[in-house]
């Protein structure tokens, strides 16, 4: 007879569990175990994520959701972060997409201002800093899907699952590895938690990778919904909560950020 395992859901995962504790998460449709420091996740590498029902909406005033420490990005040597997007295109001042780090120095940031979208990595200053810029109209309210991946000392841009062409930010060579405080509180929607530069639009399912993705990766995620699991240490897909769907970094949504805004994305 097969045996039933228990059920739970993201937000009521029991406070006090054993190693090798097994639950199915009914929201998520996630199997995890407790392995003694952290739940974890499975998801199949050859079947794609459950289709989302909702999505994180900012109002570009104060909103943002605030991961904390992302641990892996200080000193990593390679990482990817993918996400969707739906927002007006951008008039004013630029609307970020997401930002890690200290100050304007140690950072890794993305954002759009007018028709151009940067990408960019810093290294202790402003002087420092080492990026690319993408000439699109990435925020033109309908849903896109972009991947920011970082390796072997480069950075590019994919947009809608192709390689974008860009260009250099300035004439500084991409660093072997990110600053020490890289991952230092990451927001997404927001320059650095609320203070300017605010998202107004949607996003869904937010990754982080700790590799770099291939382009077929790439073009897996955004047609197939197929993550490789192998390389995802945290996944926001903004069912009603911010939870970390795959690591044990959970977010908080600040001001009237809502993760269960119904808006049908591809």
């Amino acid at each position: 007879m097969p045996t039933t395992i228990p059920t739970t859901t993201s937000s009521t995962r029991p406070g006090s569990p054993s190693a090798g504790d097994a639950y199915f998460e009914t929201d998520t449709k996630k199997y995890i175990i407790y392995d003694g420091t952290n739940w974890r996740a499975y998801v199949s590498d050859g079947s794609p994520l459950e289709a989302s029902s909702y999505s994180l909406k900012l109002d570009g005033a104060d909103d943002y959701v605030e991961l904390g420490d992302v641990s892996f990005l200080s000193s990593a040597v390679a990482f990817s972060i993918s996400l969707w997007v739906k927002a007006p295109t951008v008039t004013g001042s630029a609307e970020t997409l997401f930002r890690s780090g200290t100050g304007t120095g140690n950072s890794i940031t993305m954002y759009q201002s007018g028709s151009s979208i940067l990408f960019y990595l810093g290294l202790g200053s402003v002087s420092n800093i080492s990026g690319i810029t993408w000439s699109g109209m990435l925020l033109n309210n309908s849903w896109r899907h972009i991947a920011a991946v970082y390796g072997s000392s480069s950075l590019s841009l994919y947009i809608d699952g192709s390689l974008a062409t860009t260009s250099a930010y300035n004439a500084n060579p991409v660093p072997s590895a990110t600053a020490s405080t890289a991952g230092d509180d990451f927001t997404i929607g927001s320059y650095q938690g609320g203070a300017s530069n605010e998202l107004d639009g949607y996003m869904d399912d937010f990754a982080i990778f700790d590799s770099a993705l291939t382009g077929s990766e790439v073009s897996n995620i955004k047609n197939n919904a197929i993550y490789p699991t192998a390389k995802l240490r945290h996944l926001y897909k903004f069912e009603n909560n911010f939870n970390d769907s795959i690591g044990n970094l959970d977010g908080t949504g600040y001001n009237q950020a809502q993760a269960s805004t119904d808006t049908a994305r591809p």
